[in-house]
């Protein structure tokens, strides 16, 4: 069910969001030509609406919120108190997450007067083995994904990441590799940097006395992380958004789904304290665009010299290209996997679960000054056949076509 702008600014007033302007004529067309927001979320809308269970997302010009847009379901029937889609919805952004933590880990290295060039080893727990390579990682590489971890198959724990650093790098030429791990060992740098107090290991420390001080230290490193952000990064972005954290934290929390519709249970992907920094933050998409927002039309979590090291070389974000029309963009995507939905590609594994939902998180930015915060909580499944696979237009393509047409529409 659609629910329409004007509905949805009453209902931000009422939660407490961030105002919403009321003029939504920007200057952002070709030469300057003028633009309406609501118009750009209607070019996206007819793309997306009846293509997904539900999605929110908002629109903002020049660090302020213009436009804002729900449609579906945050929760279906048999998952009980079904409700429909608001902006007020929060969801786990999955790595959009990561666009966070590098602006907080950029944040400590300018307070402590570090550069992305300085090495990291130092700033690990003092106990860890660091294996071969460890040493000549610098907080850039981490940021860049060009670390030198190719192997994706540890997880985001304590444990893992310990173990992963020990084992030491596999190509020390530090190739451009994706990896998880590169944002999960941000949360032991951050809380190092930022003066956090954690657990020391004793001298001599028997196997016991090991494990019982490394169960301490992943909850004081994981907790440092979240608290560091909510005073430093979302704090500073929004009223409210310093209780934000990495779990549902909502009675009857917004849910995820399959898409096209089936009568599984939604998911909500659960507590993620102990593997967050690269994952986990608990959000609506009106809190994602605060963030974006702040991050980069203020300097009140870094200098603009950082923030647009950002964009420009990808440190927390994915992409830096441009759209069909020419206009240049950044964006990070976050998603939890749901079904294997593509029967040429996944074979055998059609049809079969990752989790009982998907999630698909976009932070957007364009040169012209426009911002895009999104989260949808299904696949996005756009074809003629809704029984057939999807065609590979997923939110990401739909949202910059849409872009594309509503830049074009300016007034010459």
């Amino acid at each position: 069910m659609k629910q329409q702008t004007t509905l949805l600014l009453a209902i931000l007033a009422i939660f407490g969001f961030a105002l919403i302007s009321c003029d939504k004529t920007v200057e952002v067309g070709p030469s300057g030509s003028t633009l309406n927001t609501d118009d750009l979320v209607k070019a996206i809308s007819k793309r997306l609406d009846g293509n997904c269970v539900g999605y929110q997302l908002v629109v903002s010009v020049n660090g302020s919120q213009k436009s804002i847009y729900a449609y579906g379901d945050a929760r279906l029937s048999q998952d009980g108190n079904p409700r429909a889609m608001f902006v007020n919805d929060k969801y786990n952004i999955a790595s959009c997450s990561k666009t966070i933590t590098a602006a907080a880990l950029l944040r400590t290295l300018n307070a402590k007067q570090k550069t992305v060039d300085d090495l990291i080893h130092s700033y690990l727990p003092a106990h860890w083995t660091l294996g071969t390579g460890i040493k000549t990682i610098t907080f850039k590489q981490l940021l860049t994904h060009q670390s030198g971890f190719v192997d994706k198959s540890y997880g985001s724990d304590y444990g893992s990441l310990k173990k992963l650093v020990s084992e030491g790098l596999v190509d020390s030429s530090k190739p451009e590799t994706y990896n998880n791990a590169n944002y999960a060992l941000m949360r032991f740098l951050i809380a190092t940097l930022a003066d956090y107090s954690v657990t020391k290991l004793p001298a001599n420390a028997n196997s016991t006395t090991l494990a019982t001080v490394e169960n301490k230290q992943a909850q004081e490193y994981a907790d440092a992380y979240i608290d560091y952000c909510q005073k430093n990064v979302l704090g500073v972005s929004g009223s409210g958004m310093s209780t934000i954290v990495c779990k549902p934290t909502d009675p009857n929390p917004a849910l995820c789904y399959q898409f096209p519709k089936d009568n599984g249970k939604g998911d909500s992907f659960g507590d993620m304290t102990l593997t967050n920094a690269e994952r986990g933050w608990n959000m609506t998409s009106v809190q994602m665009a605060a963030f974006m927002s702040t991050l980069h039309y203020t300097e009140k979590i870094i200098p603009k010299s950082l923030s647009d090291m950002m964009k420009n070389e990808r440190a927390g974000y994915d992409f830096r290209n441009k759209t069909a029309g020419g206009i240049a963009y950044y964006a990070k995507n976050g998603g939890y996997p749901g079904k294997f939905a593509d029967k040429a590609k996944d074979g055998a594994n059609f049809g079969k679960n990752y989790n009982a939902g998907q999630l698909e998180s976009w932070l957007i930015g364009f040169d012209n000054n426009v911002q895009i915060a999104f989260i949808a909580n299904s696949q996005v499944f756009i074809t003629a056949n809704k029984n057939d696979s999807p065609n590979g237009e997923l939110a990401f393509n739909s949202i910059l076509a849409g872009f594309d047409e509503w830049y074009k529409s300016a007034k010459k």
